[in-house]
């Protein structure tokens, strides 16, 4: 009988391990001689790269350096700012010259300016004393210093709400001896590494910048650098820094590169041991195999056949790679659906954007692969009340399942009425609802109705509420997009409709809203009677609300309003009553602050500004009654306001009047009014034109005649100064505004 030797065959692919063990590290050996090459030729780009990087930071840096010398030694706005008087204009026009640098360089985080005949710091925003600066210790350390006019290394700039790592430029003003101020320019290191960061390709390299004595700029431990043979060093010039460009893995790159003789020696040692150790082993082991195998022999090919251990170990091993396969299979299946779930939620998205052009026929098959083909459609956005408070009374475990359960009840009212529909949530507190139906007559009224018994089941069963806007019915896939954006403008209007209720967009789409300077023009009464301690300053507030309330504006734009009034109101007490800003800024502006955020209707709002605001009078009216002829004051402001249109009104007409020197009233109407005279006067006439030419058909020519101006001209000039618009331009946005049409 011929023996077949399967035994041997298995005995011989045992020791498979040891030749692919062998020939791994041919392979290894082979790849760690290519990789020198790639790697000798990454080291010369990494020299190119660095030395590229270097030129542009610098050329950045110097072009900063170059108009800011260039802004400082020209004079102008600059230089009125530092050595003239201190006037409200001055200060706006250097102002605009620091945004102006922060707009024409992105690098730059901040700018601002010190004065030095009144230790006072001016920024993009406002101007304050310099104790009150955030950053007033780097500044008074870099007036100690003999000369400046060189970049820093990295610190911390200490702002209004944070504090950033920079790099700061400082110029003293003049170079020579900074008697007039010191201009600070500092560059956000964040921005610096973005910057560093679009010349590198970061999957293969990474950057770092070291400062003058070896710390880094971006790291946090501030570690000095390191010497690094696959590294890119470049010292720049300019700066004194170090960029370093180098080979992400460089460690094991090193070890390649500079190890490859040993592997290589390594590698022909384990094929001669791998060789003779299979052959030696092989035939020694084959010994009493074979000695087995002739034992066999004797016996018949019955026994053979019938002998239950060989079946066992050759059907074993397939018994295992079944189990297996079912198992991996089982695995492969749930990965499979995690990746449907995602496929659809993106799917979803870009035909909610409208975005569903392309491939036609690859978006035809996804339509017909999740049932979403045929038929017209419209979409409704559910939106979770009081988010804010919802996050923090439930565990991210709970938020899951509830917002699960809103989904589910969503499908299973639909499914109860028959209604073909397609649920996602598309954010952490927005979930989209699309109805698909052949019947576009009775399409809106199926979604309301569906709408209404979602919104209605989670008032009665669930601890929070949902707001639902519903868009309008679309034809096609390619007005689904335009569905989506009327339920989220929908939705956003619940800030004006308030919570808990179903919003459509045929109710919203006609509203149009108000021009902002109007609600502007309010915002400032009511900051103007409020600092003056007038009480209309509440029955104007209530009617901001109001007005907003029948536009029904969106979130977006009523938060944008009450930034105003609160950033309004900030500057204003700041101006004409400092008492007052310590108050302003400990309680009553947080509260404001957090009332816009966390608000979610026009009446919780009003109630928590008219509280808040309340308070913020009370103790304005203190002050007032504090200050020196607060009764005169109001009769000469009341005696203004009532012949403002005498062309003879003056300081010294007052003077005359009310008994008082003129330089001495001058100086009242300032601290009481916030205003000089002449301003305050002007307001007036302008408020007065501004009515003429909402309300009568007086041309430009006489209400400059009526003003006391010698000419038209000038009467333009300073009203589009103060109003933005010629008089032709204001009358004309007026008369649209009314026009019906």
């Amino acid at each position: 009988m011929k023996v077949n030797n399967n035994y041997i065959k298995r005995m011989l692919l045992s020791y498979l391990p040891i030749l692919f063990v062998t020939v791994s590290m041919l392979i290894f050996i082979f790849f760690s001689i290519i990789n020198q090459l790639h790697v000798r030729n990454a080291i010369q780009a990494n020299d190119l790269t660095a030395e590229y990087i270097a030129n542009m930071v610098d050329s950045s840096l110097k072009s900063i350096s170059f108009d800011a010398q260039k802004m400082i030694e020209s004079g102008g706005d600059m230089e009125r700012f530092l050595d003239g008087p201190s006037d409200r204009a001055s200060d706006f026009d250097a102002s605009n010259l620091l945004s102006n640098l922060i707009v024409r360089y992105g690098l730059i985080d901040s700018v601002y300016l010190y004065r030095a005949n009144d230790s006072r710091v001016l920024d993009q925003s406002t101007i304050r004393p310099l104790d009150q600066f955030p950053d007033q210790s780097y500044i008074r350390s870099s007036l100690k210093q003999p000369y400046m006019g060189v970049w820093s290394s990295s610190r911390e700039a200490i702002g209004a709400s944070s504090t950033v790592k920079v790099t700061s430029l400082g110029f003293k003003i003049p170079r020579d001896s900074g008697s007039l101020g010191y201009l600070v320019i500092n560059v956000k290191l964040s921005s610096l590494h973005s910057f560093i960061g679009q010349m590198i390709d970061p999957d293969i390299t990474e950057s770092e910048l070291y400062d003058a004595q070896g710390h880094s700029f971006f790291k946090d431990d501030r570690s000095a650098m390191s010497a690094n043979r696959l590294s890119a060093d470049i010292v720049s010039d300019y700066t004194g820094w170090t960029y370093r460009i180098s080979i992400k893995g460089g460690q094991l790159f090193d070890f390649l590169f500079h190890g490859s003789t040993l592997w290589i020696l390594l590698g022909l040692s384990a094929i001669v041991f791998a060789i003779g150790s299979t052959l030696y082993v092989t035939r020694r082991n084959y010994k009493p195999i074979e000695t087995i195998m002739h034992r066999i022999e004797r016996f018949t090919s019955s026994v053979k056949a019938s002998d239950p251990k060989e079946k066992e170990t050759e059907f074993s091993f397939i018994d295992q790679a079944i189990e297996r396969l079912i198992t991996n299979n089982m695995a492969f299946q749930e990965q499979q659906q995690e990746h449907l779930v995602i496929r659809r939620q993106q799917f979803l998205q870009l035909l909610l954007k409208g975005e569903y052009e392309g491939d036609r026929g690859a978006w035809e098959q996804e339509w017909d692969f999740f049932g979403m083909s045929g038929g017209r459609f419209i979409v409704a956005l559910v939106e979770l009340d009081h988010y804010g408070q919802f996050a923090l009374k439930y565990s991210p475990n709970d938020q899951s399942l509830f917002k699960f359960i809103v989904s589910s009840v969503s499908v299973e009212i639909a499914e109860q009425n028959a209604l073909r529909i397609v649920v996602e949530w598309l954010s952490k507190n927005q979930l989209v609802i699309l109805l698909i139906s052949n019947e576009s007559g009775t399409l809106e009224h199926q979604m309301l109705q569906l709408s209404e018994q979602v919104r209605s089941w989670v008032e009665s069963h669930l601890d929070f509420t949902v707001t639902i806007g519903v868009g309008t019915h679309a034809e096609d896939e390619s007005e689904i997009g335009c569905s989506f954006d009327d339920a989220m403008a929908a939705v956003s209007r619940k800030v004006s409709f308030g919570v808990n209720q179903i919003i459509d967009s045929v109710e919203v789409k006609g509203s149009s809203d108000r021009e902002w300077f109007s609600y502007l023009e309010m915002i400032r009464t009511i900051v103007r009677e409020l600092r003056m301690s007038e009480n209309e300053w509440l029955h104007a507030l209530k009617g901001l609300f109001n007005e907003m309330s029948i536009q029904r504006l969106r979130k977006d734009d009523v938060n944008r309003l009450l930034d105003y009034l609160i950033f309004h109101l900030e500057y204003e007490l700041e101006g004409a009553l400092p008492e007052a800003v310590k108050l302003w800024l400990q309680d009553v502006k947080p509260v404001l602050v957090a009332a816009v955020a966390q608000s979610d209707t026009l009446r919780q709002l009003e109630d928590r500004f008219l509280e808040t605001l309340a308070q913020l009078s009370q103790h304005i009216a203190e002050l007032s009654q504090n200050r020196r002829h607060n009764a005169l004051m109001r009769q000469i402001r009341d005696y203004v306001s009532e012949h403002f249109m005498d062309p003879n009104l003056s300081l010294t007409l007052l003077s005359d009047r009310f008994q008082i020197s003129s330089k001495y009233l001058s100086q009242l109407f300032k601290e009481s009014i916030g205003q000089n005279f002449s301003d305050f006067l002007i307001g007036l006439r302008i408020d007065y034109a501004k009515r003429l030419l909402r309300n009568s058909d007086v041309t430009v020519q006489e209400i400059s005649d009526m003003m006391g101006y010698a000419n038209a001209t000038s009467f333009i000039r300073v009203f589009k100064k103060i109003v933005g618009l010629s008089p032709g331009q204001y009358r004309e946005t007026q008369t649209k505004s009314i026009d019906p049409s």
